[in-house]
């Protein structure tokens, strides 16, 4: 398993992402149109062979995941970190035997996609 990214929610994606053009001197890679369904714009960098992502509510005034997180917080911050591995079938036999729910299980035809539920990792999503 390694580190694929971490991804920081904030209020408003533009300040977020020329401060981290600015300071460290990152890119933009990509924008993920498919985080709309929930209701999200992103930035994606790349930094070595990681990405930082920021994501942040399309309307602040909607409610979603993001930006229910936000209001929890208190502001922008931490949101999720996301790893990768080559044997996901039986981490998820672990999950299921730890009594973890998942958010998101989704199999797509090149990669699997498994979103553990916050209360039961301890917060992180």
């Amino acid at each position: 398993m390694r580190l694929r990214q971490i991804a920081f929610v904030a209020q408003k994606l533009e300040p977020v992402e020329e401060a981290l053009i600015d300071i460290l001197g990152l890119q933009v890679c990509f924008r993920d149109p498919g985080v709309g369904v929930f209701g999200l714009h992103n930035a994606l960098f790349p930094v070595g062979n990681q990405f930082i992502e920021v994501v942040a509510p399309n309307d602040p005034n909607e409610d979603t995941a993001g930006g229910r997180y936000l209001s929890r917080r208190d502001g922008d911050g931490g949101y999720m970190v996301i790893t990768q591995c080559d044997d996901q079938a039986p981490r998820r036999v672990r999950l299921d035997n730890l009594g973890v729910r998942l958010v998101t299980d989704y199999q797509g035809s090149s990669f699997v996609n498994m979103q553990l539920h916050p209360r039961d990792t301890g917060g992180s999503f």
